[in-house]
């Protein structure tokens, strides 16, 4: 007898590309079939972070996130939960510096490969947000009180006045 299950969520310590079963090699592999330049979509990701750290490896610096965040694998379906991620320093670097502004960051996140020739590994990575992003109620206040929240009324460019040509140099008749 069978049943029909649905996937499994793993609980994981963290999640990054490669627990979540995306290594270069599975990378390449999906996309084998595209044409330079053409993505495909690998995670998604959604969390709330609350605190960060910077870490480092013989890789490089990475930002570790801590606060909670499930992840689905878009190439297996695989699920994933933890309570920490790292992800592309990219986006690392700019969930930091919002956190720096902020207790906490609301994020969801497309993270997608692009094949490239130009590039060591044979892509790069590039992201798409799921939500907009929206200000915190307490950052829409600020706003609305410094008028912040409307755009600007800019006056439309005046059209330049043409200034008059230059007289032409006088010179010697041709001979």
């Amino acid at each position: 007898m069978t049943t029909n299950q649905a996937p499994t969520q793993e609980i994981a310590r963290k999640i990054t590309l490669r627990t979540c079963g995306l290594t270069v090699d599975n990378i390449k592999s999906a996309l084998a079939d595209c044409a330079d330049g053409e993505s495909m979509e690998l995670l998604k990701i959604a969390g709330v972070t609350t605190s960060c750290a910077v870490g480092q490896t013989d890789k490089g610096e990475f930002i570790r996130l801590n606060g909670e965040f499930m992840a689905v694998n878009q190439v297996t379906g695989e699920t994933f939960a933890a309570s920490q991620t790292i992800l592309p320093t990219f986006l690392g670097q700019m969930l930091q510096s919002a956190l720096s502004a902020s207790e906490q960051v609301e994020f969801a996140l497309s993270i997608v490969a692009r094949k490239s020739a130009k590039s060591v590994t044979g892509y790069e990575f590039g992201a798409r947000p799921l939500v907009n992003a929206e200000p915190s109620a307490r950052l829409a206040k600020l706003l609305a009180v410094t008028g912040m929240d409307k755009p600007l009324a800019l006056a439309a460019p005046k059209a330049e006045e043409a200034e008059p040509a230059p007289a032409p140099a006088k010179g010697k008749k041709a001979a």
